[in-house]
């Protein structure tokens, strides 16, 4: 209000609209996927900001454009991810995360002890081809000229060569060039793990702390193609889904190698050797192939398929993602080797808690909805058996935290403490009409809340939920019976 209003004589009757005080939640939670490995970032002439550093992608168009693409997926694994999201012919989904450890300024190819390679350009009107994928582009050169100013050089839209143009028709019909390349091959599995360095910067997985503060993005997912399949990797992913920066809870999906497991018997063996049982993980076996002929990890697809599924439940992720149609033609081992197996197979695989994909309704399927803890039979944690029961408690986690934050170190008095329990139940209730839940019910107990807790300020909400089951069989029994023959003599059924 005013002063010139406050100030004023009054005489009737008056009312003013004032600022809304009711309690306004955050909005919840969506599905952010972060990916772990390495970016042909050799392609941009400025690729500093693109090391270890939490990167937002939206499409495809935005990748090549912020971090370059190459379908040379074995080199820059962070491609395959990026061509799975928004080149699949399933549904293109985003947006996803991509935190990056290659560092050309780092990772080298060094030939002959020396890092510089030569080739003589032929140009046609001014334009020439550099024929290398690998080349690190701000680090062309020729002799007596000067980089944008004589020429300039840029990757072709397909990433397989450098395209030299001559800016001041000076380098004539040929021209030696020089640059060095990038060697993704010399990336370690302690680089993609990384940590904190001597400068204080964190590095690979330990990245994923700087998603939330950078872009104000919960992660939910992780996933690193290629690299989840060797155990430490895998163990690293785990350790950081859990309580990133003390609050958010994310889910893994991994790959079991099939280089030497190249059997189902191998896969379960190896499965239970590695240590992929966790419950907030679902390790995949084998590897599939599309119909260009490009090898995915099943790992990126089944992370795709979550994300998709989750956007048409309203970013809620209480239905799995097994059963849903994926981009693939057929199931390879790692070297390309197809490998085939039926439904019944592939329940070998699930029965022991691997997740692999299926023929299934005339299209190829994600198969198996079952965390990395399952195996038939076992004495274990219920809420742990399917992935979208500990997806969706982590949802619930998550959400509270989110919405709540905003609260801490704000009187808690009775009012804030029944603002907290109604709408949070009015959010449970929500999701029970829906059927994403089948029971949430949220209460604040004294035998929770002791007074030496509330003394220090600490206040506990306990939640109950029963999360919803998937229907994973389906069983009719089918019995004879001779009733329909009285059909035969004019009788009814």
């Amino acid at each position: 209000m005013n002063e010139r209003v406050k100030s004023m004589y009054k005489h009737g009757a008056f009312a003013e609209i004032m600022a809304t005080k009711d309690f306004i939640p955050s909005k919840d939670v969506g599905t952010l996927p972060v990916y772990f490995g390495t970016l042909p970032i050799h392609q941009k002439m400025n690729y500093e900001g693109l090391v270890n550093k939490p990167i937002l992608i939206s499409s495809f168009k935005e990748a090549q454009t912020k971090v370059g693409y190459s379908d040379h997926w074995e080199d820059f694994t962070l491609c395959e991810a990026i061509y799975a999201h928004f080149k699949n012919n399933i549904k293109p989904i985003g947006p996803i995360i991509l935190i990056n450890v290659l560092d050309p300024k780092v990772h080298l190819l060094k030939a002959r002890s020396a890092t510089v390679k030569t080739e003589t350009v032929t140009l046609t009107n001014g334009i020439g081809f550099i024929p290398t994928y690998k080349g690190i582009l701000n680090t062309v050169a020729i002799d007596s000229k000067v980089l944008g100013e004589d020429f300039k050089v840029e990757y072709t839209p397909d990433g397989e060569r450098i395209q030299l143009t001559d800016l001041k028709d000076g380098l004539g019909a040929s021209v030696e060039v020089t640059f060095n390349e990038v060697a993704p091959a010399t990336v370690t599995q302690a680089e993609v793990i990384g940590g904190t360095n001597s400068e204080g910067h964190k590095t690979g997985i330990s990245v994923l702390d700087l998603v939330y503060q950078n872009h104000n993005m919960i992660p939910t997912l992780l996933c690193s193609p290629k690299w989840s399949k060797v155990p430490a990797v895998d163990t690293a992913l785990k350790a950081a889904s859990q309580k990133i920066n003390g609050h958010w809870y994310a889910f893994v999906n991994s790959d079991i190698e099939s280089s030497t497991a190249k059997t189902i018997d191998k896969a379960k063996t190896a499965k239970a050797e590695t240590g992929y049982t966790s419950s907030y993980e679902a390790p995949c076996w084998p590897m599939a192939k599309n119909g260009e002929g490009k090898l995915f990890h099943l790992s990126t697809l089944a992370t795709v398929t979550m994300q998709w599924v989750d956007y048409e439940n309203d970013n809620v992720p209480h239905e799995t993602p097994s059963n849903k149609p994926i981009d693939m033609i057929g199931l390879v081992l790692e070297d390309g080797t197809t490998i085939e197996y039926d439904q019944i197979q592939a329940n070998e695989l699930n029965s022991k808690g691997i997740r692999t994909a299926t023929y299934w309704g005339g299209r190829w399927v994600l198969w198996g909805g079952h965390t990395g803890e399952y195996e038939y039979g076992k004495d274990m944690d219920k809420r742990n058996v399917f992935d979208c029961s500990v997806r969706m408690l982590q949802y619930i986690a998550n959400t509270f935290q989110s919405r709540y934050g905003n609260l801490v170190d704000r009187p808690m008095n009775r009012a804030m403490v029944d603002t907290i329990l109604n709408d949070m139940q009015e959010w449970l209730d929500g999701l029970m009409a829906q059927g994403k839940i089948l029971h949430g019910l949220i209460g604040f107990e004294e035998a929770s809340n002791p007074t030496s807790d509330i003394i220090e300020g600490d206040f506990v909400f306990d939640i109950a939920t029963t999360t919803t089951p998937p229907g994973k069989s389906l069983t009719a029994k089918i019995c004879y019976t001779s009733k329909g023959l009285n059909v035969l003599f004019g009788g009814e059924q």
